[in-house]
């Protein structure tokens, strides 16, 4: 661009013409350093484009208590004049355009995430200001999207008619243009309307985001005479051919040559030099950093097919685990994890489901225990006439108020029903005999009269002497006469066969309820 800018003077910076051969391109090198800007007032550069003598240059948020502004930069990055305030305030000014008429075209079209810093809410509009060559204070121009979504974007480009395209950070990036004339300092946003995408290569170039940095588009820039333009991404620069004007066919359709912008330290900015020849960019970087303006010459690097661009690449034993990881690879990691993830969870809740079953089927299948309440049957004593039921251990009987009872006969001294359980001769009652002592001497019981060999019986297992009878046992010792559980007389029970009374062959508590375990 020959015309001077707001009184700007001496081009930026010339360099020969990048190469016009095909195939592969010398190895693309670092950038070289022009200057670096003063980062105590703008270190945050969105937005860059060469002047005659300088740059200007916006940030794309404000300092702490200030607001987003234009700058004007000499040659040697040093701010000169005052700053071009916006009003009403930009939100979040991201690229700057210069026309053919010296206007300046600021793209406030950035809308972050709330991981970004951003709201969770879209934009109801964005917006681009123009400020006119002279002018004093920028004008607004609101557009919005069609489906009311949030979009961050931050590469502005003008068409042959001056028309602005907008294109979305997205790794494929949506290329937008309004459906009409803009509408100046109006609330309503004039609609937007989609014209194609635009999708960068993983080429691999190093960059601070890695993998991620290879597809995020972060700004764009004409060439002065409007032949070429470029979009860049935080790894490298993409230029097209541009016909009759025509930008947005060359961006979407055409066929880029990439330029390498190595290890930037948060490239966004991009622009030409004011003949044309080099590319010239700028970082956004906090500000107690300080990042050079930077200039390269482009390269004639052609992307492969399919493969990426063909682009010098560190050695193998050099490359990260995650230089290596393309966005495929990372979708199917995500997805392998969330796969893992559901297996674990449906493992678990079936192992829980098993556990509560095996302790419902446990509980229902096992025995009573001490103190437990009386089971239905007693699989020790033959079954009995009625449907009466024993207790535990000298405990009242179910079905009865007191001792000696008719109905329900109990264990360890508690009265049974006359004539024990049933006619049948048995270790727990005969004809009369009872538990311990109940009724009349029978056939056999505790108490009653002789039954019939028992295995246990101590004098029918030969070669095993009986104990004497003042061995210790273990066992609570008789009670005291005159009242007691065992052993004592109370009304209405015969004393034969009771705890204590001495009963021959009981050497060893069978007959009393008390066997021993072995």
């Amino acid at each position: 661009m020959t015309s001077q800018l707001l009184g700007l003077g001496a081009p930026a910076a010339a360099a020969p013409s990048p190469s016009a051969t095909t195939g592969q391109s010398p190895a693309a090198g670092a950038g070289q350093t022009i200057c670096t800007p003063e980062s105590s007032k703008i270190n945050e550069i969105s937005g860059l484009v060469a002047t005659a003598t300088g740059y200007y240059a916006i940030n794309d948020s404000a300092p702490a208590g200030g607001k987003a502004r234009i700058f004007t930069l000499d040659a040697a990055c040093k701010v000169v004049g005052t700053p071009v305030n916006y009003d009403p305030v930009a939100r979040d000014p991201e690229d700057l355009a210069i026309d053919k008429n010296e206007t300046l075209w600021i793209a406030d079209i950035g809308d972050n995430t709330e991981a970004s810093g951003g709201s969770a809410a879209p934009r109801p509009t964005v917006a681009v200001w123009t400020l006119a060559k002279g002018a004093k204070a920028p004008v607004i121009n609101r557009l919005a999207y069609p489906d009311g979504k949030k979009r961050d974007a931050e590469a502005l480009l003008l068409n042959g008619d001056g028309t602005p395209i907008i294109i979305t950070k997205d790794p494929v990036g949506e290329v937008w243009v309004p459906e009409g004339p803009l509408q100046p300092n109006t609330t309503k946003g004039v609609k937007l309307k989609q014209v194609g995408t635009f999708a960068p290569q993983e080429t691999k170039t190093p960059n601070p985001l890695s993998f991620l940095g290879y597809k995020a588009i972060t700004g764009a820039a004409s060439s002065p005479d409007g032949t070429r333009v470029v979009i860049r991404t935080y790894s490298d620069a993409y230029e097209f051919d541009v016909k009759d004007g025509d930008v947005v066919k060359a961006i979407t359709s055409g066929k880029p040559r990439i330029t390498p912008l190595p290890n930037e330290a948060r490239g966004e900015a991009i622009t030409y030099s004011t003949d044309g020849k080099q590319y010239i960019t700028a970082s956004d970087v906090p500000a107690d950093v300080k990042a050079p303006i930077l200039r390269y010459t482009p390269q004639n690097v052609t992307p492969g097919k399919g493969g990426g661009a063909v682009l010098p690449t560190p050695k193998p034993d050099d490359r990260s685990f995650l230089e290596d990881l393309t966005l495929q690879d990372i979708t199917y990691m995500v997805a392998a994890v969330g796969i893992l993830g559901l297996i674990l969870v449906v493992a678990g809740i079936i192992g829980i489901r098993r556990s509560r079953a095996a302790r419902r089927l446990a509980a229902a299948t096992s025995g009573p225990i001490r103190g437990s309440a009386p089971r239905p049957t007693d699989d020790d004593g033959p079954p009995s006439d009625d449907n009466t039921t024993g207790t535990v251990y000298g405990a009242r009987p179910a079905a009865s108020a007191a001792r000696g009872a008719a109905a329900g006969g109990t264990v360890y001294g508690a009265s049974g029903p006359a004539g024990g359980f049933s006619n049948d001769p048995g270790p727990f009652g005969g004809n009369d005999g009872g538990f311990s002592g109940g009724g009349n001497a029978g056939n056999g019981g505790f108490g009653g009269g002789p039954h019939p060999s028992d295995p246990r019986d101590f004098n029918h297992q030969p070669g095993y002497a009986p104990p004497s009878y003042d061995q210790p046992r273990g066992f609570p010792p008789p009670a005291p006469q005159g009242g007691g559980m065992y052993g004592a007389p109370q009304p209405g029970y015969d004393q034969r066969g009771t705890y204590g009374s001495g009963h021959p062959g009981d050497h060893d508590g069978y007959e009393r309820g008390y066997a021993p375990h072995r």
